[in-house]
């Protein structure tokens, strides 16, 4: 009975005392308000290595921490960054058989003088055998174009050939290069990991093929398999020259130069670093730096995002280079190291990490002195901390929103609607193998529920990869209808059954699963627990497990070892998707983590990443979302429509433009609020700030 009173009575006690701590934290923060910016999540990094990293915690600190290449500006225009400017070209080589029918064929090109200028050709040399075509704008149009003109029955056709062996890919291809007999007849060599290497050969293939398989059989160990796989007609090979800033310092002082491109790009493309950016990089042939502000990238074919993989903040070579990636772990990974305004302070796991202002940063010193990002442990307290003002901004909860836009004390601004939630089907597992199955799923859930209730109506239903604000959306894929009887029909046209206990079953095994998704996230439980509400009705077991955010992580998603997944994706602008759906990047760690897996869809992102048309890029595009939404590998859920609050005037903006400084208002644009952070500032500290 003591219990029960104790709890009756000391409850309310309780919630008054927790009101009025939080009364008092406000009073207290508002009279002590430093110049420093304070944000906050539920997740915590997993670690700020940027070229590790893939988690949306981890960006945020690289975004105050780190500079790229090239950015986007406010408009999404690609601007320069720690790069001045840039120049892209391409040069283009066709083989021919003999010196006389290159020279013939340079000659012809050049009486159509006419047309270069449409074709965006510079030069047209002969070199040997070899027709050396220079473009000054990169991609296949002008190379096909040219090509038609020549006489084909004298030009080397060009294959492939791929050796595929168990280690020292490197020492191998170079070895064969430099001492057999058919050489001469290999145009490239592209290393694609320590176990395997491609040639790119002119005219005649078997004898390349005979001579390497040779020279690899002769060591059994490897266990060596040689093949031919593309042909092609002629070499692209785009490239990019970017031309840095000068003057720029790493955070300890040591100065930032094109080496450190080139090393992150030599660790990016290293295996043993597992970066989830490698697929970025994948056709780039050679990255150099000729000199100490200048960073030439090299091509292999037609790459139309070359220049948006140069979004990647650099690492630091006199830091990192001849260290073992477990030194970096613990020494580097928590103790990220940039160029950009604000520099690593210090990480206390799961409560905070802190940053200082860079006094030395290249733009000109930042105005804040300090920003501070929080982790707290769930939507509730990530709410009072804002309401309270011990955080300057909140991703609203959507039951809230409405609220909030009829409150004068906030400034709201809305972000860019480039995210979906989803359910992942774990396509190793056979029970989602069938695509009817599949598909009968995404009948059996009521998608507009979890937008009503879940959303409060802030949301559309998702027709998969792309968001609708996309400019290649596809407008005519069409969202699967909520239709219980429809599912259950089509699961029994799949084989499946009610068992005694209505469960489905075929074939001796149940149709049950584990569904699981992460704490702290209220949305995706509420998404969890309503998915498997709606499967009971048609008679699908789901169990529904939640995990702390870095177990659910390391030990489910990146191993592969779950049944199926509440998550979703962030976006960037651009059109490629190739390391989430690409049959390449199912293993561990890699974002394809479903193990989906359509020749077709591999094609067409392939193509998607050579083609600089617009229209084609479209249709392509729309394409791949139609194919992609129809085969379900995903139960596409909603597309939010997200909105940050800010504190009135808590901040402004005083940055540079146009070779003077511009204040004004923090506002929205086609990149977010946030696009200029780097110069928010507290307008009580305004008389303190001289800009540079």
């Amino acid at each position: 009975m003591f219990g029960v009173r104790a709890f009756i009575f000391g409850l309310p006690l309780l919630l008054c005392g927790i009101v009025a701590a939080a009364f008092y934290s406000e009073k207290n923060t508002q009279a002590h308000h430093k110049n420093e910016l304070i944000s906050a999540s539920i997740g915590e990094a997993h670690n700020l290595n940027p070229v590790q990293s893939s988690d949306a915690a981890a960006s945020e600190v690289e975004s105050w921490v780190c500079n790229t290449l090239v950015k986007y500006d406010e408009n999404l225009e690609v601007v320069g960054d720690l790069a001045d400017s840039w120049e892209q070209k391409q040069t283009t080589t066709i083989f021919f058989f003999n010196e006389t029918d290159a020279k013939s064929a340079a000659l012809k090109v050049q009486q159509a003088a006419d047309r270069w200028t449409d074709w965006s050709l510079v030069s047209a040399e002969p070199n040997g055998a070899e027709l050396h075509l220079n473009f000054s704008i990169p991609g296949p149009k002008g190379s096909r174009e040219v090509f038609a003109l020549l006489d084909h029955s004298k030009i080397a056709p060009l294959t492939i050939v791929r050796a595929e062996l168990k280690q020292a890919a490197q020492q191998y291809a170079s070895n064969f290069r430099k001492s057999a007999v058919t050489a001469p007849l290999v145009k490239r060599s592209w290393i694609e990991s320590s176990g395997a290497f491609e040639f790119t050969v002119a005219g005649d293939t078997k004898r390349v093929v005979d001579e390497l398989q040779t020279a690899l059989g002769a060591n059994k160990s490897l266990a060596a398999n040689v093949t031919t796989t593309d042909k092609m007609d002629y070499l692209q090979e785009p490239e990019i020259v970017f031309h840095l800033h000068k003057g720029v310092k790493w955070h300890d002082g040591a100065p930032f130069t094109a080496k450190d491109m080139v090393f992150t790009f030599q660790k990016v493309m290293d295996e043993s670093v597992a970066s989830p950016r490698k697929p970025d990089f994948d056709l780039f042939q050679l990255v150099e730096a000729p000199d100490p502000l200048t960073v030439r990238a090299v091509c292999r074919k037609p790459f139309s995002l070359a220049l948006l993989a140069w979004m990647i903040p650099p690492l630091p070579e006199h830091i990192l280079a001849g260290k073992t990636t477990d030194w970096w772990a613990e020494n580097f990974n928590r103790k990220i190291l940039g160029t950009g305004p604000y520099k690593f302070a210090e990480w206390k796991t799961n409560e905070y990490i802190s940053l200082v202002k860079n006094p030395d940063y290249f733009r000109g010193e930042p105005h804040l002195d300090s920003v501070l990002i929080r982790v707290l442990p769930d939507p509730l307290t990530l709410r009072l901390a804002f309401q309270t003002k011990q955080t300057d901004s909140w991703l609203i909860d959507p039951w809230s929103i409405g609220r909030f836009q009829d409150d004068p004390r906030f400034d709201l601004f809305k972000s860019p609607g480039r995210q979906y939630s989803y359910v992942g089907w774990n396509l190793r597992r056979p029970l989602f193998q069938d695509k009817k199955v599949r598909q009968a799923l995404a009948h059996a859930v009521d998608i507009g529920s979890i937008i009503k209730y879940v959303l409060y109506g802030n949301g559309t239903q998702s027709t998969g990869i792309f968001p609708p604000e996309m400019w290649f959306f596809n407008a005519d894929v069409k969202p699967f209808t909520y239709d219980p009887e429809l599912a259950k029909r089509m699961l029994g046209e799949a084989g499946w059954t009610p068992g005694p206990d209505g469960i489905l079953t075929k074939n001796g095994q149940r149709f049950s699963f584990t569904l699981i998704t992460n704490n702290g996230n209220e949305a995706r439980k509420d998404i969890a627990t309503l998915v498997q509400a709606d499967l009971r009705k048609i008679g699908i077991e789901v169990k529904v497990e939640i995990y702390e955010w870095a177990v659910f992580l390391e030990r489910h998603v990146d191993t592969g070892d779950f049944d199926a997944v509440v998550l979703g994706w962030a976006l960037g602008v651009d059109y490629d998707q190739y390391t989430l759906w690409h049959s390449s990047q199912t293993n561990p760690k890699q974002l394809n983590f479903c193990c989906y897996k359509n020749p077709e869809v591999d094609r067409v992102l392939e193509q998607l990443r050579v083609e600089y048309d617009r229209d084609t890029i479209k249709s392509l595009a729309g394409r791949l979302q139609q194919t992609i939404y129809d085969d379900q590998p995903y139960l596409f859920l909603a597309v939010p429509k997200p909105i940050t609050a800010m504190w009135k005037d808590t901040f402004r903006v005083l940055r540079p433009a146009n070779g003077k400084w511009t204040d004004e208002p923090i506002r929205e644009t086609k990149a977010g609020a946030g696009v200029y952070q780097e110069w928010f500032y507290r307008p009580q500290y305004r008389p303190q700030i001289t800009p540079q």
